[in-house]
């Protein structure tokens, strides 16, 4: 099993290697310091019967090393954020005074910590500020599809390789959000559920994921919950299922450990689920696109 960062060395990461930046919102985003690869913003329309919404807006980054291989299929990572409470567009993908994780991918890719993958990320800045409501009957394929459809010039999408990705509020919503996404139609790699609420009645949706997918619930105590009763439901509702179920706890000692808990959960999990020098073999472009 590969060691996590000591804490002092992650602090050190992430402070060197994501900036706190405002960027001004356009089809291609240009920041300063430079981003090596092409960001792409898109229109995620409602799925049909939505209401407004549900009528967010999406995000993708592809990083150099991607752009010039069309017919290698990449892996993709699926973020959503949690609470927004400023209503500010793509938190944690560029938006003014948070981490940006583009810059980590950036980082990340270049030290070839995991396999090269596309990150694409929602956004809601309206039914943002309750962790309840947000993410309302989120549906992860139809994401993909729009996603699929803006970066299809760009960049070849392997849909056998999806993890999701969801922080604090993201996690929250029985009725949406991780829930619903960790249903897809589609074999996914993974779920990483970071310091949501673990509230006792998340357990068991959460735990209604696909069952041939792992989920990894990490979370920090700054945040005071009740985490052995809802770990001990999440197992006990998760009995059956093929992939891995793990509550793991990750101890975080910064001043923003809420925050911080992000970075340090994919670092130790995306090498995992997508390991650096993973063998692979291309899948026919028509079986894995939508």
């Amino acid at each position: 099993m590969k060691q996590r960062l000591p804490p002092s060395v992650f602090r050190l990461l992430f402070a060197a290697f994501v900036p706190w930046m405002a960027v001004t919102s356009s089809k291609r985003v240009h920041a300063q310091p430079t981003l090596s690869g092409h960001t792409v913003d898109f229109a995620y329309g409602p799925a049909q019967g939505a209401d407004e919404n549900h009528a967010w807006t999406g995000r993708a980054y592809i990083h150099a090393s991607m752009l010039h291989q069309p017919d290698q299929p990449f892996p993709l990572v699926v973020f959503l954020h949690g609470i927004n409470k400023r209503q500010v567009p793509h938190p944690f993908m560029g938006a003014p005074g948070m981490p940006d994780l583009r810059f980590c991918w950036d980082r990340a890719l270049a030290d070839h910590r995991f396999f090269p993958c596309v990150i694409a990320a929602p956004s809601s800045t309206s039914a943002c500020k309750l962790p309840q409501a947000l993410w309302g009957d989120f549906d992860l394929d139809h994401f993909l599809a729009y996603t699929l459809r803006a970066t299809r010039d760009q960049v070849r999408i392997d849909l056998s390789r999806v993890v999701v990705v969801g922080h604090s509020g993201a996690g929250c919503n029985p009725r949406g959000g991780l829930v619903t996404a960790m249903q897809s139609t589609l074999p996914l790699v993974g779920g990483l559920v970071v310091d949501v609420c673990m509230d006792r009645l998340d357990a068991q949706p959460l735990a209604r994921a696909r069952s041939d997918m792992d989920v990894v619930i990490t979370y920090q105590r700054k945040w005071r919950r009740d985490f052995s009763e809802f770990s001990a439901l999440f197992q006990e509702q998760s009995q059956g299922a093929q992939g891995l179920r793990l509550v793991q706890e990750l101890p975080i000692l910064s001043a923003q450990p809420h925050t911080d808990i992000l970075l340090e959960s994919l670092f130790t999990w995306l090498p995992r689920w997508l390991p650096p020098t993973e063998v692979h073999s291309p899948v026919a472009a028509d079986s894995k696109e939508r």
